[in-house]
């Protein structure tokens, strides 16, 4: 029996050197706004795009620029979340129309790149590192449910027509399992990328994980919080500074959660809650050009059936109700919502319609912050 502690003393002391803040840990990168951004426009209504579908069951969709300022998505598209031939989608959308869609990555050529039976995949992110490079994180799972999933990784120089051979991020020097993603990483100084992902074995937890300019781990943070919380999105505020709000989990206040850092991703400490409502479903977060942060959730004690956005003028610490995307009854679900803004100014904002599509809805700030009717 002496063995067990003995044993949690070695997984602790592993873990925590893991963990431990680095060493000269680079600032955000980005947080400037174009030299010259395009005026916000009117607020007239938002356009609507609705992805095309040639499979039953669509979700988590994720966001980013081309080179040429056109939109990039990524989803997962299949028979059913979890099913044996669910396949990464992407499309490019010019102009308001989509001007071409193809498959990313399937669930065999996940497997040839890394090397091990994958029974699943899902929750595929775009992000833009440091240097511009383009990043594709996406969850499998070998054996188990979601629980033991584990990240894998992917780089692009064609705007995601090609991607690099996958590999796994090693997140733990243990077990390595458990360790997901769903919101996009934000740019570091040093060419690297700040990656939120989360914990989702036995208690929910998020982290802040830290990639190098050749996509190497190189140190994770747990962000604190007095519940199970998971799913963070990052905003940076400054070079050196950033807000997450957090999903919460199942069991913990039933509003969205937040933490910040004041030094780049080093410590997390947790602050006062959003006030905003939600059902345990998944949030967007980004900084606008004028340092209004928008949010968009479903926010209700329960469902997933009304996506709003919020916005903040003062770096999260109070928030005001937005316009309203979608309104639907009881048992409908408009989900998983993801935030970008371009150069000119428009919002894009991608979300899941009930599990089987993919709509796009772009628009100016003035019409996302106007007072909800």
């Amino acid at each position: 029996m002496r063995l067990v502690p003995a044993l949690l003393l070695v997984i602790g002391l592993v873990a925590a050197a893991w963990s431990a803040p680095r060493p000269s840990v680079p600032e955000f990168a980005g947080v400037a706004a174009p030299a010259s951004p395009a005026p916000p426009g009117a607020s007239d209504p938002p356009s609507r795009l609705q992805l095309p579908q040639d499979q039953p069951s669509a979700h988590a969709s994720s966001l980013a620029l081309a080179r040429d300022g056109s939109l990039l998505v990524a989803w997962f598209a299949g028979t059913r979340e979890g099913a044996g031939d669910v396949r990464i989608e992407m499309a490019r959308i010019a102009g308001g129309k989509v001007a071409s869609r193809w498959t990313a990555l399937t669930r065999e050529r996940l497997q040839g790149g890394i090397r091990r039976s994958v029974r699943k995949l899902g929750n595929p992110v775009l992000s833009r590192d440091g240097t511009g490079a383009l990043h594709l994180l996406v969850v499998s799972v070998s054996v188990g449910g979601w629980s033991g999933s584990a990240i894998n990784h992917m780089t692009s120089i064609d705007d995601g027509r090609t991607w690099s051979v996958p590999r796994r991020l090693i997140l733990s020097p243990l077990i390595n399992l458990s360790s997901l993603v769903r919101s996009p990483g934000l740019p570091l100084t040093d060419g690297g990328l700040g990656l939120p992902a989360y914990h989702e074995c036995i208690t929910k937890w998020p982290m802040w994980t830290r990639l190098d300019a050749d996509g190497q781990v190189v140190g994770s943070e747990r962000m604190p919080q007095p519940g199970p919380a998971l799913q963070p999105a990052v905003a940076a505020l400054t070079s050196s500074s950033a807000l997450a709000t957090l999903r919460r989990g199942r069991g913990s206040a039933p509003e969205v959660l937040a933490c910040r850092t004041e030094n780049g991703g080093s410590s997390w400490t947790a602050v006062p809650d959003t006030g905003i409502p939600n059902p345990d479903s998944g949030i967007a977060l980004v900084r606008l050009f004028d340092g209004t942060l928008l949010l968009a959730c479903n926010p209700l004690e329960g469902g997933r059936h009304v996506l709003q956005v919020f916005h903040s003028r003062d770096g999260g610490a109070t928030w005001a109700p937005g316009a309203v995307v979608e309104r639907g009854s009881d048992g409908e679900e408009f989900s998983y919502p993801s935030l970008l803004q371009d150069a000119s100014g428009t919002v894009h904002l991608s979300y899941t319609r009930g599990r089987t599509a993919i709509v796009v809805r772009s628009f100016a700030t003035t019409w996302a912050t106007e007072v909800p009717k």
